[in-house]
Formats: structure tokens, sequence, C-alpha cells
């Protein structure tokens, strides 16, 4: 039989004819740029010669502008114009591909919409609307950390996302407070004013205990009269001490605050009459 020998020479210069794209190449074809997309283009270099940024000119001061990591993966894209004003979407990835930041801006660089961050997981950290003023951080599970809306509510939660406290105000200086342990059973109801706790408009007397689902307590004060008495303290949702205190006759003794990671914050010693604080490495802040 007869070998067709033109076959693989024909296979071999039709590879030989296809252009290999770089992977900055690559990445641009991914948000929809392409060579032919724009015919001015600005590059700049890092110290080792791999593109850092490319700028995509529309007009003379309209451009966007694209940054690269080393790698040659995408790291931001943002649209700019009339002398830095910030317009259209903005995004800032990992260097996984996945989203880290979304964000939007109107003609005049006003943020408006949704500001988004996301883990480099991909799971959500960080949500604000612009629009309503409402935020929202998430556990690094996805699940809801803390909710607020300026002046109207506000409310903590567990690691799984249950309430664990929740606010919302009345009037300024008054706020409803609901405190929750993790499996959702609600523990207490009352009102605040001006730091005084009352139920059923009565100055509250008892105890205020929450828990995990693990049996620990999440949440422990004593209320005399209203106003929190000797030793209390509450957690993070995600079973980290927030803040240790001890009053005594309706004045506070000491107070220390904590990171989420366990790290202390601060510690104000009313008896000493002194304040320390530290960053969230445990480095003493002078």
């Amino acid at each position: 039989m007869k070998k067709n020998i033109l076959l693989p020479v024909l296979i071999c210069f039709l590879f030989s004819c296809c252009e290999k794209k770089t992977v900055i190449e690559n990445e641009l074809s991914r948000i929809g740029f392409t060579k032919e997309n724009y015919k001015v283009r600005d590059t700049f270099y890092y110290e080792n010669k791999k593109i850092k940024t490319i700028r995509f000119y529309k007009a003379k001061s309209d451009y966007i502008m694209v940054d690269f990591y080393e790698s040659g993966k995408k790291k931001s894209l943002v649209s700019i114009k009339n002398k830095n004003v910030i317009y259209d979407k903005v995004v800032d990835w990992y260097e996984n591909g996945r989203p880290k930041d979304v964000r939007e801006y109107d003609s005049n660089g006003k943020q408006i919409g949704e500001n988004i961050s996301f883990r480099e997981n991909g799971n959500l950290e960080h949500v604000y609307d612009n629009n309503t003023n409402e935020a929202t951080d998430y556990w690094i599970n996805g699940k809801p950390k803390l909710k607020y809306i300026i002046n109207v509510s506000q409310s903590y939660h567990y690691f799984n996302g249950n309430f664990m406290e929740k606010y919302v105000q009345k009037v300024k200086g008054e706020y409803y407070v609901e405190y929750f342990s993790e499996n959702k059973d609600l523990v207490f109801s009352g009102l605040y004013k001006k730091d005084i706790l009352f139920k059923d408009n009565v100055r509250y007397n008892g105890k205020i205990i929450c828990y995990f689902n693990n049996g620990k307590i999440s949440h422990f004060e004593n209320i005399v009269n209203g106003i929190p008495n000797g030793k209390i303290y509450a957690c993070f949702g995600n079973g980290n001490l927030k803040y240790e205190s001890e009053i005594k006759n309706e004045k506070e003794i000491y107070y220390k605050a904590y990171y989420e990671n366990g790290k202390v914050y601060f510690i104000r010693n009313r008896t000493k009459n002194t304040y320390t604080e530290w960053d969230k490495k445990g480095n003493l802040i002078k």
C-alpha cells in the first residue's frame, strides 16, 4: 500500500503556522480584549522585563488599564477618564484567577451598587450596598458573620450563620436587643435606653447566658437594675473570646478586648488608669 507522506507534512505545517498565545494574551481574551479591540496601547514592565500593565485607549483621556502578576495572570481591570476619574466596573483578581474585589462607579467616579469582596477560595468575604448602606461580613465558610445598616440595625452571627446578637434602633440612643444561643434559641429580648437594659419597661435584673452547640458559654452577663455587675464576657461566633470585663457599683474595673484570631486587642485598666493596645499579630502598639 502506498503511504500518503503529504498528510503528516501538511499537519506539521498547519501547527507551525498557528501562533501560540502567551499567558497574558490568554488572560486578555478571557476578559474580552484582543489586539484588534484597541489600536493604541501603552505597556509598562516589571524590572525583570515582564509585562506589568497595559493601557487600552478608547480616546486620548479615556482608557482601560489591565494589571498583571509577574506570572502573567490578570490582576486588575479599571476604566479611567478625565484626569484619573474611575468609572464603570472595577475588578481585582487573585493569582488563581478567582475574583478578589468587584465594585462599580458611575460616570462621575461615585461608587454605586454593590461592592463585593471574595476570599481566595471563592467564598464571600464582604458585601456593601451603596444604595441601601447595608453591609455584610462573612465567615470563611461563607456564612454571615456581621450585618449592619447604618442607623437602622446590626447583628452578630455564630460560625454556622445563626443569630448571636441582634440590635434594631428605635430612636437615637434606644434600640431593641435580642440574644441567642447557637441552636437558634432566643435567650433574652429587651430594650436598651442610654446603656440601661429594660425588660417589659422595667430595669432588668437577672443573668443573660447564651451557649454554643458544644455546651460552652458564648455570652455571660449578670444584670443588676439594668446595668452589668461583676465579671462579664462574650465570645465571637467562632468561639474565641471577644471581651471580658469586671464592673463594680456601676463602675468599670477593667476591660480586655480580643481580636477574632484570639490575640489581645487592648486592655483598659480603670484602677491604674492605663490603656495598652496590640496589633493583630500580638505586637505592642506604642
